[in-house]
């Protein structure tokens, strides 16, 4: 019994320092993706970002007076907090999620329109906080 446990300890060990080797830290990530399985916003995040997201009108002419590129917009999301007082997470078929955070020591608010039926993200508007608001059509 002593001598199985021990080859297994001994086959646990190798499996860990074989798994914590290489450029990647494959253990590290896994380790830290279950920790952050419980964490709402990189949740919420994770499904906002998308290659196809659909910016509106009203954005494109906010973006022009604020001189923001669509990167610049989007990266609101990196390390960017979900506001749930404002957004509305129960609305049917589509939810709206308020995303905040500081970019180039202005802080940002960028509203989605996330539809998980059509598969489709779309930014609806975008605002400066503790400023005046641009007026677009």
């Amino acid at each position: 019994m002593l001598r199985r446990l021990v080859f297994f300890g001994f086959g646990v060990f190798i499996s860990i320092m074989f798994l914590s080797m290489g450029p990647e830290n494959r253990l590290k990530n896994t380790f830290y993706a279950y920790v952050d399985y419980f964490n709402i916003n990189k949740r919420v995040i994770n499904h906002l970002i998308s290659d196809s997201t659909i910016i509106s009108d009203k954005v494109n002419c906010k973006m022009l007076e604020y001189s923001l590129s669509k990167d610049d917009m989007l990266s609101v999301l990196n390390n960017g907090k979900v506001n749930f007082d404002k957004s509305q997470t129960i609305k049917s078929p589509c939810q709206i999620f308020y995303i905040e955070n500081q970019e180039s020591l202005k802080n940002y608010e960028v509203i989605f329109e996330f539809c998980d039926i059509k598969d489709r993200v779309t930014v609806i508007d975008l605002n400066l906080l503790n400023e005046e608001n641009i007026v677009c059509k």
